[in-house]
């Protein structure tokens, strides 16, 4: 069984300052799957937290035909495990035109996927910008409620850019 909990954390253009940058700091954390989830190959834990709505967390259970894709993602079985691909469409910035091979997760495993991206409502005639954070846990392993909380990823992908424009700013090591 593979599981997949995607968190996006999710702002306009008017939350980018360093208040709601505070408020949004640590919403992308690993949360506790569904007591019941369905039966399946493949089963989705998208979680979305929204600026729209005051950062309150909404979630929904995806299952049957090709939960994956909706997650923006795409697994193939290999002789080691599961490899994840992402997938990501409808992005303005940073493109990605073709799938991205992420990892390989042998029985057991854990990764975890960090990006983020701006978008572009679909309206030229008023088309709104938001930016969405996501962390996408992926197992390969049985589903239960602690599953993300307690172990770390032994595979980790950071595809996380500078969203605002301008030069990336240097940590200081």
């Amino acid at each position: 069984m593979v599981v997949i909990q995607r968190i996006r954390v999710r702002w306009s253009t008017d939350a980018r300052g360093a208040g709601d940058a505070d408020l949004r700091r640590g919403l992308s954390e690993a949360r506790r799957l569904p007591e019941s989830l369905p039966d399946g190959p493949v089963v989705v834990h998208d979680v979305l937290v929204d600026h729209a709505n005051g950062y309150r967390f909404t979630e929904q259970i995806l299952s049957g035909r090709d939960p994956a894709s909706s997650a923006s993602l795409q697994l193939s079985e290999v002789e080691r495990g599961v490899t994840v691909h992402a997938c990501v469409r409808g992005a303005v910035y940073p493109l990605h035109d073709r799938q991205t091979r992420l990892f390989t997760l042998a029985p057991g495993e854990i990764g975890l996927y960090r990006a983020n991206f701006r978008f572009r409502g679909q309206c030229s005639c008023s088309a709104s910008w938001w930016y969405e954070d996501w962390a996408v846990r992926v197992a390969n392993a049985p589903g239960r409620p602690e599953l993300f909380l307690h172990r770390a990823p032994q595979q980790v992908t950071d595809r996380r850019v500078n969203l605002y424009g301008g030069r990336a700013r240097l940590s200081a090591a």
